[in-house]
């Protein structure tokens, strides 16, 4: 995985033409640069994963974004630290950027934050356990010595890039447009994303699809079972399915488009709870007074739709 993406953004900056099936002795200095740095690699990666970084704490976040900020500060970036406004409990960004003119514009994206905490490093022959390992501090070290690797071969060299590595990826900031603010206006100086959280085992994701939800309200009289099929209607809850099923019927073809209801329920008086999102359970000892309140404020989030 890591030679495939540091071989996408050399391609990317790389002004000489690049042949399927051929590595260029430029990409074979990348190869050669990352695999002789692999130790040095696994350390920054165990020092970020030790430094414990759920969203909700602030100076941890902001602790290993000071380690990547003089990492790029290093390899020439401008790198600053934007922070949020203090209302919005969250710790801010890591923006950093490298002017140029040749080649496309690139924005690079990671993020500092986890879901859990706790979980120190912890290496097993060529795996490596720690909260955050995977989501996403080994994406950020890759997407750093990728970098390096392309400062080695001369390819970052009048290159224009920016990398922002934000603080509340996990649960981000209210408001969005504050908290996403910056990270738009990277973009709309930038011809091409890359962003480095792993989708997969040696696969690179080239599209992303967006999200959205949706309530469905079905009301209809009330009566008698002995009705439906005369003079009162089919009720709510067979209404509802016939909507529920044209849906399915209609969009069900659509290229990569995925839905599915996930609550439904429906009679003359419904009760509905829904379930904290974190409970002891699941999380054991890591259930933290932040966790806990994330888990309530997202409830009462899904309460207020009713």
């Amino acid at each position: 995985m890591t030679t495939t993406l540091l071989a996408f953004v050399f391609m990317v900056l790389s002004p000489l033409p690049i042949y399927a099936q051929r590595v260029s002795p430029e990409e074979q200095k990348i190869v050669e640069y990352i695999d002789a740095h692999t130790a040095p690699a696994i350390a920054l990666l165990e020092r970020t994963v030790n430094i414990e970084s759920p969203t909700e704490n602030l100076a941890g976040v902001k602790q290993v974004g000071a380690v990547f900020k003089a990492e790029l500060a290093a390899l020439g970036f401008d790198a600053r630290w934007i922070d949020m406004p203090p209302t919005m409990k969250r710790a801010g960004h890591l923006l950093a950027e490298k002017p140029g003119t040749k080649g496309k514009r690139i924005l690079l994206l990671g993020h500092l934050d986890t879901v859990l905490h706790g979980e120190k490093f912890l290496r097993r022959g060529n795996k490596a356990f720690g909260t955050g390992s995977s989501d996403m501090k080994a994406g950020d070290v890759v997407l750093l010595f990728a970098l390096k690797a392309l400062r080695e071969t001369g390819a970052l060299k009048d290159a224009q890039i920016i990398v922002m590595l934000t603080g509340d990826e996990e649960d981000s900031g209210d408001p969005v447009e504050t908290s996403r603010g910056d990270m738009l206006a990277a973009a709309k100086r930038s011809d091409l994303v890359l962003s480095f959280e792993n989708g997969g085992s040696n696969i690179a994701t080239v599209a992303r699809r967006g999200s959205s939800d949706w309530t469905l309200e079905v009301t209809a009289r009330t009566g008698h079972s002995s009705q439906i099929f005369k003079s009162m209607g089919s009720g709510a809850i067979f209404e509802a399915a016939r909507i529920l099923d044209q849906f399915y019927q209609t969009l069900r073809g659509e290229q990569y488009l995925t839905f599915n209801p996930s609550v439904i329920s429906g009679g003359t008086e419904v009760e509905v709870e829904i379930r904290p999102l974190y409970e002891a359970e699941d999380f054991g000892d890591t259930l933290t007074p932040e966790l806990r309140e994330r888990g309530e404020r997202l409830r009462a989030q899904l309460d207020n739709r009713h």
